[in-house]
């Protein structure tokens, strides 16, 4: 089943009441037309700016992680091409006296949190009820 972050509801764009007043019934209707338009339009245009905002928080996250692991992996290159088998040898008791190996990688930790859901998830969070107690 989709999960539907953006929802779009369209609206009666030409359906209005127009006052007995109003001597021109044609104009007064395609004026409040062409502005239920130009709403839905500025609508649609928050919700494209919205998922690129998330595209590029999403990509530059992306760029940053490959681009952290492309260091790992140039300094593990070098060290890897320093290493000498037949120079280096080492015991078996130089081994057990060593201190264990400790990654210094941090890991994602919270990726499921409040800090972390899209705008427009949020914001239609916001719209709901309050669950009843």
């Amino acid at each position: 089943m989709p999960f539907i972050q953006r929802g779009t509801c369209p609206i009666n764009v030409s359906i209005v009441e127009v006052d007995p007043k109003v001597l021109n019934e044609l104009e007064c209707v395609t004026n409040h037309t062409l502005a239920n338009i130009i709403r839905q339009l500025s609508s649609l245009s928050k919700h494209a700016e919205d998922m690129f905002y998330e595209l590029f928080s999403e990509t530059n996250e992306f760029y940053n992680r490959a681009s952290r692991l492309q260091q790992r992996l140039d300094h593990l290159r070098v060290k890897v091409t320093q290493l000498d088998a037949t120079v280096e040898e080492v015991s078996l008791q130089d081994i057990h006296m060593r201190k264990p190996y400790i990654s210094s990688t941090s890991y994602d930790q919270q990726v499921v949190s409040c800090l972390t859901i899209p705008v427009a998830v949020f914001q239609s969070k916001n719209k709901c009820d309050t669950p009843q107690r």
